[in-house]
């Protein structure tokens, strides 16, 4: 188990989280995802909702699957 995702988008930019998704932080317990084509194709929409609930804008969602 690693930090807070929620608290983490505080204070990452949009640049510093791709890079923290892509490149991974295996020091945390969190794998890299570059070679994962949905989350790399989806990161704008994946930064959006997380920078939301963060921010709290979003405070209740329905998450369901992508086909």
């Amino acid at each position: 188990m690693g930090p807070s995702l929620l608290s983490s988008m505080k204070i990452l930019t949009k640049e510093e989280f791709i890079k923290t998704v892509r490149d991974g932080r295996l020091s945390k317990g969190m794998q890299s995802f570059a070679t994962s084509p949905q989350v790399m194709d989806n990161i704008d929409h994946l930064y959006a909702y997380l920078k939301g609930r963060s921010d709290g804008a979003i405070t209740r969602a329905r998450v369901e699957p992508m086909p």
